[in-house]
């Protein structure tokens, strides 16, 4: 059934109308995908692996004098932590590169907004690493006030310096235009593109370190070491990362349809021979890029409405920009590169709890999809935020599919200033819309001011953090 939330009477949690009681079996018609492979990795194998390579740079630093350099003055002391934020920038710099490379096992455990986080996280701190290297290096290199041969000598005149002064300028401009207030002044594609010139710049970099590198140049090993390090990055981002983009273009899908669904959405409907030996689940999301003449450089995330069947995909797209706005005037037929699925907020997080949807937007697609397939024993309850009545995309089949499952369907529409409850994510209402609040398993999807509002609220009303499951921000 559908009620208001902000109605003065709200059904208990868990209670279905009699056509629900006749719906009692989850099974669909639709023949679905095989479900996305789990990950074994697990939180202390990826806290051993990290302390190792940590254990690794600073050994090689410190066999190279680094410690005892602290005892040989102002310039000692220059010298050795120009020599370990280098290796340092440079080791962040693998690791968080590594993320990008989208592996599976790490992919699978932690999501894919997870990886892109830590590699945001990792790419500021190698960028203040590389600060610090610089400002060290020139302190060591003066002799005598000599600052502006220093600056000379560092930025050209020594071998592979140039190199490596070009690549600290491109992943500084990197980090800058990756600051939020930056961010937000920029399009995807622009910030992308820009993006990537960090691949440059750490490739123009790479050549000092070898060659001038005092923990390198003289040991064959630890350099063959670092070397072997930098290859195996290299060849998981090739295969990993750029390989995965390949293999979407040469075996792309076709759209099958496009519906208008609500003002400025659609749902896209893709087909093709490639997913028979496609995996995925419900909730998950894909990267698609249109291969037309004005498309086949884009390539935005847009999650599934439907859970992934052999009948195809579908996506349900509002109308934010150039890019959706492309993909929803595709003709039939047209071929679109769909990387993915990726994520990991899927039904199995439920682990046969009942289960809370708080959605706003299109953010109702994943959650749709997870409805597909819930059990009956999950009751599932939808909080569903809109701004207009003409916003409830997918109202009917939701509430179709959530009284099949034993659940309910209740809608919050209108303009926060003319809804009859002040705060609908306050604790208060969450315990009277949905009594057993605090023993579900919450799954969140939409715009960051409704996440923010409803895990404040969900956790006042006594629902752990760690039963609060969305995609976390990273644009």
């Amino acid at each position: 059934m559908s009620s208001r939330l902000d109605a003065p009477t709200v059904s208990p949690s868990g209670a279905s109308s009699p056509r629900g009681a006749a719906h009692q079996s989850t099974a669909t018609s639709r023949r679905l995908l095989p479900p996305a492979r789990r990950s074994r990795v697990l939180d202390s194998d990826i806290i051993w692996g990290l302390g190792a390579y940590v254990a690794l740079v600073v050994g090689i630093w410190s066999m190279h004098g680094g410690l005892t350099r602290f005892t040989e003055g102002v310039t000692g002391i220059a010298t050795a932590i120009t020599q370990l934020s280098g290796l340092g920038a440079s080791a962040a710099g693998l690791v968080g590169l590594l993320f990008t490379a989208r592996p599976a096992i790490l992919e699978r455990r932690y999501g894919l907004d997870r990886l892109f986080n830590w590699h945001r996280v990792l790419g500021e701190a190698m960028a203040v690493l590389v600060g610090v290297h610089v400002a060290a290096a020139l302190v060591e290199w003066q002799v005598d006030g000599a600052w502006g041969a220093a600056i000379a000598d560092l930025t050209g005149r020594e071998p592979y310096m140039a190199g490596a002064t070009i690549g600290a300028l491109l992943i500084g401009i990197v980090t800058v235009t990756s600051l939020r207030s930056m961010r937000n002044r920029l399009s995807y594609e622009t910030w992308y593109f820009l993006h990537l010139t960090a691949y440059l710049g750490f490739a123009l970099s790479f050549g000092h370190q070898i060659v001038t590198g005092a923990d390198l140049a003289d040991d064959a090993i630890a350099r063959w070491i670092w070397v072997g390090l930098h290859g195996a990055v290299a060849v998981a981002l090739i295969w990993g990362r750029w390989g995965r983009v390949l293999r979407s273009v040469v075996r792309p899908l076709r759209v099958h349809s496009i519906e208008q669904v609500a003002p400025g959405i659609v749902t896209l409907r893709l087909t093709g021979r490639r997913l028979r030996s496609m995996r995925g689940s419900a909730g998950q999301f894909c990267f698609l890029r249109a291969l037309t003449a004005d498309g086949w450089w884009r390539s935005n995330p847009f999650s599934l409405s439907e859970a992934p069947g052999e009948d195809g995909l579908r996506f349900t797209i509002k109308d934010r920009g150039d890019a959706s706005q492309l993909l929803a005037s595709l003709p039939v037929g047209t071929k679109v590169a769909v990387d993915g699925p990726y994520g990991v907020c899927t039904p199995e997080i439920a682990d046969g709890r009942k289960v809370l949807f708080v959605v706003g937007g299109v953010g109702i697609a994943p959650a749709r999809a997870m409805l597909e397939v819930l059990p009956p024993s999950a009751e599932p309850v939808v909080l569903y935020r809109a701004h207009s009545a003409a916003d409830l995309v997918h109202h009917d089949e939701l509430v179709a599919l959530a009284e099949r499952r034993n659940g309910r369907v209740l809608t919050l529409v209108g303009p926060s200033a003319s809804l009859a409850v002040r705060d609908p994510f306050s604790a208060h209402t969450l315990r009277q819309a949905v009594p057993d609040v605090a023993e579900r398993v919450a799954v969140l999807c939409g715009p960051d001011r409704l996440l923010s509002a409803a895990r404040t609220g969900l956790r006042r009303a006594g629902v752990d953090s760690g039963d609060m499951h969305f995609e976390h921000s990273w644009w």
